[in-house]
Order: structure tokens, then sequence, then C-alpha cells
């Protein structure tokens, strides 16, 4: 089954295929869509940019991480990024995570319902650009069909 919104086919195995902007449906029922990780920059970042499918409305979490330094030895260097949520051009939801004063959730998971036919996209931007500092954003849910 190919995936909604231009990314790459996902196998007859309905394995994983990588990142990509798009949404992929894995079975019948199940919706899965990774960032990968990403550099923190100020200039804003499109994560994902796809329509839903008309076969039914989702219900999923996003979960958007603070861009965080892998390493031992920087591991508490960090900074804040904020993240915006559009349907069909509409801003739906504002969040903001941070890893830098370790004073706000350096994660969040957020519960959405996208309806059938929806442009979603998902941008953030940081208060830093670092090449170093990583970030990820993940939605994972279910289509239900009436």
């Amino acid at each position: 089954m190919a995936p909604i919104g231009g990314g790459p086919p996902v196998g007859s195995s309905n394995s994983f295929t990588g990142t990509a902007q798009a949404l992929e449906i894995a079975g019948k029922r199940h919706v899965y869509a990774y960032s990968g990780t990403f550099a923190a920059s100020e200039s804003v970042q499109t994560l994902f940019n796809f329509t839903s499918p008309g076969s039914g409305y989702i219900v999923a979490t996003l979960t958007v991480t603070a861009p965080i330094r892998m390493t031992a030895a920087n591991i508490t260097v960090g900074t804040t990024r904020g993240y915006q949520l559009d349907f069909n051009g509409q801003t739906v939801g504002l969040y903001k995570v941070e890893s830098f004063n370790e004073d706000m959730p350096s994660d969040s998971q957020i519960q959405i319902l996208i309806p059938p036919f929806t442009a979603v996209v998902l941008t953030c931007i940081d208060s830093d650009d670092d090449a170093n500092m990583l970030g990820t954003a993940n939605i994972t849910g279910r289509i239900y069909r009436d």
C-alpha cells in the first residue's frame, strides 16, 4: 500500500521504510510518520506535510521533542523549540518544549484527531542555530473507518 503524501512506498511486508514528510499506512488500520533527527534552526522547518486519507478519521499521538546533544559531555546543553500544527491552513496547535533550563518538559505527547481529506503541516523553529542539537517528531495512530 502506498503512503499518503508522496513518501517512499510501503512494501508488501509493511516494514519501516525510513523517514518522510508523508503519512504511511501499516496494515489496514495503523498510520505513522517519523521525522528522523533534525538540527536546531532559527529558520522554520517543515517536518510533516501530507493530506489524510479520505477513508476515515485518524486518532493519533503527536510526539515532539526539544533538541539535545547526544554526547555524554554535552547532554545538559539544550535550547527551546516551538512547534505549529496546521490543518487545512489553520493553526490548531502550538507547542513549546525546551532542553536548556530543565524547568519545562523536553518532550510532549499530544492527542490529535485528524479528519478525512485534511492537509496536515507540522513546522518548528528553535531559539538557536546548532547543527549538533537534534530533535524528533513522530505521529503514530489508527484509522477509524465508518
